[in-house]
């Protein structure tokens, strides 16, 4: 990795927030527009800002991507401390679970009946709940389960190899996920447990820009990559995941696209064009994304009770303004929530992290 990459890959990089911010935006209007309103029924523009809002799945899959470079970035950096993995868990707890076990012990009063789901989620399984027969109570966590899964091998394979042979991973996995997913759609079940590992892939991605030398030719080789990649496939319906071809690239396609994006995100860092990404509302909701992700989920609940839509005619509750109006104030509910969220739990525990670190690090310097 050349000198000029390395700095700017260990320097703090102030668009990658405002990317978290437009991926759980993009997850809420999903959630909270997109997946309860009937927009079928709709004409015009409400129904086109329905069908816009229904790639706000895609959110999920844009954390995967940045978390896979942003880790692989620290576990790089400390690749020949002696405290390696004692750093890294000791981060990586103080980091995930105030707030994730907050959410559970929410999740056992709030939704009666949920003790396996949270045993469960205690081990980071709640993506097996399904599978496993166990009633997923709260989706929002399936994701971090699948984040967590990766991180506790990933660690050892980054202290164990060496550079090349990392980025060589990194590749073999964005060749192995598709057909992982196609396993999985072609025997419809029949192998459920595969479907566990099957968006490894955007964690490559991000991982390969933490290692790659040359990130400028890497950009671009995901981007062309992600155009090639869907337009050949288009005539098969790779833009849809009830096709073969679409649940086996689909999310490659896209891996590679946010890829680029991060890629060119890093390489003209501090640009004023790129503003948009590094102040403002964006970065803000970036901060706030971890706990809007896991507080978001009963927010529409709670709105739609506050609403008292029981006493609304069918016709207000099924048109188009009445449904964005409803999501635009769930994305405020979780703004609120989110914000009391992070400064009461989220910050105290980042202050005590970074304490912790400096701690170490003056041990270190008198050693």
């Amino acid at each position: 990795m050349s000198s000029s990459n390395h700095h700017r890959l260990l320097n703090r990089i102030p668009e990658l927030d405002g990317l978290r911010g437009v991926a759980i935006l993009a997850v809420l209007i999903y959630h909270f527009f997109w997946f309860p309103s009937p927009g079928r029924e709709w004409n015009g523009l409400f129904y086109y800002l329905w069908r816009i809002a229904q790639i706000g799945w895609i959110g999920v899959d844009i954390f995967f991507v940045l978390s896979g470079f942003l880790i692989t970035r620290i576990l790089l950096s400390q690749k020949e401390d002696p405290r390696y993995f004692s750093k890294f868990y000791f981060r990586r707890a103080v980091r995930i679970l105030p707030v994730y076990l907050l959410t559970l012990i929410f999740i056992h009063f709030y939704y009666p009946g949920s003790g396996k789901f949270i045993l469960l989620s205690l081990c980071f399984l709640a993506n097996g709940a399904q599978m496993l027969q166990v009633r997923n109570v709260y989706p929002a966590l399936w994701s971090l389960s699948v984040e967590e899964q990766f991180y506790f091998v990933w660690p050892w394979i980054v202290r164990k190899l060496q550079l090349e042979n990392l980025f060589r991973i990194c590749i073999f996995l964005c060749f192995c996920e598709p057909i992982v997913r196609g396993i999985s759609f072609l025997t419809q079940g029949h192998f459920a447990w595969i479907k566990l590992f099957g968006t490894f892939d955007g964690f490559a991605v991000g991982g390969a820009i933490a290692l790659c030398s040359n990130l400028i030719k890497l950009g671009r080789g995901f981007l062309i990559g992600a155009l090639i990649l869907s337009f050949s496939l288009l005539p098969f319906g790779i833009f849809t995941r009830t096709t073969l071809v679409g649940e086996m690239f689909l999310l490659t396609s896209l891996y590679l696209l946010m890829g680029a994006v991060i890629v060119f995100s890093i390489y003209w860092s501090g640009y004023p064009a790129l503003n948009w990404l590094s102040k403002g509302f964006l970065p803000h909701w970036g901060k706030l994304s971890y706990s809007a992700y896991l507080c978001h989920y009963p927010v529409h609940e709670w709105v739609e009770w506050a609403l008292g839509q029981k006493h609304l005619n069918s016709q207000i509750l099924h048109s188009g303004s009445y449904c964005l109006g409803r999501a635009g104030l769930s994305i405020v509910g979780t703004y609120i929530l989110s914000n009391a969220l992070y400064f009461a739990v989220e910050e105290p525990f980042l202050r005590l992290k970074g304490k912790m670190l400096v701690k170490n690090t003056l041990r270190n310097l008198s050693t």
